[in-house]
């Protein structure tokens, strides 16, 4: 009896801990979501209608009337509400729609032709952080050299603010300037921005000063800087649109491109410190990091409490160069957002090129004829133009238009009115150009506008020789037009292969007449029968 009432009495309890565990939701499989490093999930749509039939997503409230409603509520998300925020480039029409992210200003852009390939709200202000350094960077680079020697003053080693990023460089220490550039860019170091901005300005308003200028001369228009480093500060500013034009202007200096992508570096013993400092690279899409990243070639990042999380990225493939510019994200999503961002600009456009220096080169030592050319022309001088299109797009679909700028001509790339490329003849050759006859360089568009250049500068050195013919002989326009054609059309190694020919030819001929002349001063007399 005692058996039968204690198996009943453990069926009793197990039907009601049954019961009870169907109440309540397992929370066995919970995990834990930090702010720094938030897990990634699907996108939510805050339109989608809810699934009334889920207990959890809408709740049934009966009116005074009788009547029963329906109230929604949304489900928990990650995403904040800059991840809904709309993006501008996805406006244009028939171009490839780029993904939404956290940050709340985002770009990608093609350093080659300086388009914009993805944008959202670029031209909101923000503050950098410590993306500032780049900027100081370049200017470092430009005004001085590797081999010179920093001395870190009292406001330089004390005057950053306490906690935040240095080396522990001490007072009176030298580093040479190669080292400081290795400092600011890997280890963000705030002490070593200030001593740079003494050695090269004398005092740091002074430097920032040069850094406001620089950027200004860059194109920036919403860009304000107060201090090297990119210490919080309500006048310290910038923009994602802004903050790429100098990425782009930095990652063309070589050695700013070998500084950005270098993951380790070295600072030996100094005179007040006998042990070496060894600086790594925060950014975390280098190779052999956590965010690796395929093809990137370093950059800079950035955070402050007021700023959040800021970076710049650079990254190289098929011989196409991107940087994305992120502003204002909240974790380590930044590296996840900027993965996505550079997968679109790679993915998604292909380059042309309007004009290439190269190319212009190799042809005037292809061509003799390009030599008679004026010095200073547009041909000349005219920088090398790439423009981005989306895939599967050409040169046919490309609209020109030319500007008069401050001391320079522009031409404007456009594809259904967006911006693809753009460059800028120099102010020597507009005067070239005044003291020459007009073109037509700005009607044309499209895959005319790509191979007027060429054509206009063989005319031009066509023009030159001709004049020089015709005042030769009066039939100098027939010869000239003959000779020009030929130089023209026919690559420099046919001449060197014809003028070697006819040396050869000439000394054959020479030899052939000594060979004669001795033969007869060698030829016997005839002997005089005697006798």
């Amino acid at each position: 009896m005692k058996r039968q009432f204690y198996r009943r009495l453990l069926a009793l309890s197990t039907a009601v801990l049954l019961g009870l565990s169907s109440l309540f939701p397992s929370i066995a499989g919970a995990t834990e979501i930090t702010a720094e490093e938030p897990a990634v999930t699907d996108t939510v749509d805050p339109a989608a209608s809810t699934d009334t039939s889920n207990p959890a997503s809408a709740d049934t409230v009966e009116t005074a009337d009788g009547e029963t409603t329906e109230e929604t509520t949304e489900p928990e998300r990650l995403e904040p509400d800059a991840y809904f925020e709309p993006i501008q480039s996805n406006d244009t029409a028939d171009w490839p729609q780029g993904s939404a992210v956290w940050a709340e200003s985002a770009v990608v852009m093609d350093l080659d032709s300086g388009a914009f390939l993805y944008s959202k709200n670029m031209d909101d202000t923000k503050y950098p952080a410590s993306i500032t350094k780049i900027l100081t960077t370049l200017i470092a680079i430009e005004h001085s050299r590797p081999s010179e020697k920093v001395t870190f003053s009292e406001n330089a080693v004390y005057g950053i603010e306490q906690g935040s990023s240095n080396i522990g460089i001490r007072l009176g220490e030298n580093l040479t300037m190669e080292d400081c550039l290795y400092g600011m860019m890997l280890e963000s170091a705030n002490e070593v921005c200030v001593a740079v901005a003494e050695h090269i300005s004398g005092s740091v308003d002074a430097f920032v000063e040069l850094m406001n200028q620089k950027a200004a001369s860059l194109g920036c228009t919403n860009t304000h800087f107060t201090n090297p480093n990119g210490l919080p500060d309500e006048n310290h500013y910038t923009t994602a649109h802004d903050m790429a034009l100098i990425a782009q202007a930095a990652y063309n200096n070589a050695t700013f491109r070998k500084v950005c992508q270098t993951t380790t570096y070295c600072i030996g013993t100094t005179n007040k410190c006998g042990e070496k400092r060894w600086l790594s690279n925060h950014h975390k899409m280098l190779p052999d990091r956590d965010y690796t990243y395929e093809g990137c070639t370093g950059g800079k990042t950035g955070f402050t409490q007021a700023a959040l999380n800021t970076l710049v990225t650079y990254a190289e493939r098929n011989g196409r160069r991107l940087v994305c510019v992120s502003l204002r994200t909240n974790g380590r999503q930044i590296y996840t957002d900027t993965t996505s961002l550079l997968d679109y600009g790679f993915n998604n456009f292909q380059n042309y090129s309007i004009f290439n220096r190269k190319t212009w080169a190799d042809a005037k030592m292809l061509y003799p004829s390009l030599y008679f050319g004026q010095p200073e022309t547009v041909a000349n001088l005219r920088p090398t133009c790439t423009v981005t299109l989306p895939a599967g797009m050409d040169l046919s679909s490309v609209e020109t238009t030319c500007n008069p700028g401050d001391g320079t001509l522009c031409r404007s790339y456009t594809y259904n009115q967006y911006p693809v490329g753009c460059e800028s003849i120099p102010d020597t050759a507009i005067q070239a150009l005044l003291h020459s006859e007009p073109t037509n360089i700005c009607k044309k568009s499209g895959s005319a506008a790509a191979s007027d250049l060429g054509n206009s500068a063989k005319e031009t050195a066509s023009g030159i020789f001709q004049k020089i013919l015709a005042f030769v002989a009066p039939v100098g326009t027939v010869i000239t037009s003959f000779v020009t054609s030929v130089f023209t059309a026919v690559p420099w190694y046919y001449f060197a292969l014809g003028g070697a020919l006819f040396l050869i030819i000439i000394m054959e001929i020479v030899l052939a007449m000594k060979k004669k002349k001795k033969r007869k001063k060698k030829k016997p007399a005839k002997k005089k029968n005697v006798k």
